[in-house]
């Protein structure tokens, strides 16, 4: 039969849907577009703050996983190194889940290395407009595992290991650590600074959740919605440590460094000036001093 031939309501039927497809389609090209010039520019952003080989302080290492993509890090070891094996911290950066790079915490993680005597791992996990957040967390996790299965090679020891995070970088933190859990590796500590922590659910954390730490900024609302996750691991019967700083605002501990001057097309001054130098020095020193605290009194121990 012909459309000619068809009656009126099925005429109309065919052109409605017709028409409903074809704006459908119309549709999904402008997205997959936008999509493309999103990423495109996300990526273009990212680059400007890779240093040259010959600017990077630490040492850039790539990490071989099974079946899959491997990971780029940069290392950072103390300048002096004893007999006795070092702890590792995985310093995670933030950007909004989209932006960042691990070069940003390239002058904080050499001074940390070395005034806190510890072996020190930034990861360039992928980005959440490239793959799900799931993906970039599951990176973290193998890279720990990594170095864990790596210990005697690096001279470090995989009992003090801690992943700290900040802003979205926090939340690949959480989520890693829980992963790693999941992988029956637990580790000795977990330091979330300023954190973005919509999206988490303190229902999956296991009883025996390491032990963590809240750092928040008194002036940024991401800090102050973060509470509510500290009330919830609370009500799930674990016990997180807050320290705030009344005056901090957000991105403080790692804006004020000299990677933090990269994008001066924005104006940043209300983050990267001496008062919050300052502060993230100040949170420095205490977020050291709950590690080791860990470290010399884990949880379970009298």
């Amino acid at each position: 039969m012909r459309f000619t031939e068809l009656p009126k309501r099925w005429k109309t039927q065919i052109i409605i849907l017709s028409s409903i497809s074809v704006l459908f389609f119309v549709l999904l090209i402008i997205f997959n577009l936008f999509l493309n010039e999103y990423r495109a520019e996300n990526e273009k952003q990212r680059t400007k703050l890779v240093k040259n080989d010959s600017e990077l302080i630490g040492e850039r290492i790539e990490i071989p996983r099974d079946g899959k993509n491997s990971v780029k890090a940069n290392l950072y070891m103390p300048d002096t190194i004893g007999n006795e094996r070092l702890p590792v911290v995985f310093n995670i950066h933030g950007g909004g889940f989209v932006g960042g790079d691990a070069d940003v915490l390239d002058t904080q993680s050499d001074r940390i290395a070395n005034e806190w005597n510890v072996v020190v791992v930034t990861i360039n996990y992928t980005k959440a407009d490239v793959k799900p957040i799931s993906y970039g967390c599951e990176e973290i996790r193998d890279v720990v595992l990594y170095f864990a299965d790596q210990a005697e090679s690096y001279g470090i020891d995989p009992s003090k290991f801690t992943l700290i995070g900040y802003s979205a970088g926090a939340y690949y933190a959480a989520e890693s650590t829980r992963m790693l859990q999941q992988s029956d590796f637990d580790m000795a500590s977990l330091v979330l600074c300023y954190p973005w922590t919509t999206g988490l659910n303190a229902n999956k954390l296991k009883k025996d959740f390491p032990p963590t730490l809240f750092v928040l900024s008194g002036q940024d609302p991401i800090s102050q919605k973060a509470k509510k996750y500290v009330k919830d691991m609370e009500s799930t019967g674990l016990e997180p440590d807050v320290i705030e700083y009344e005056n901090a605002v957000h991105s403080f501990i790692e804006s004020n460094n000299p990677e933090g001057m990269i994008e001066n097309s924005v104006d940043m001054s209300d983050v990267i000036n001496s008062e919050q130098q300052s502060l993230a020095r100040e949170a420095e020193t205490a977020i050291s001093e709950w590690i080791f605290d860990r470290a010399d009194h884990p949880a379970g121990s009298p």
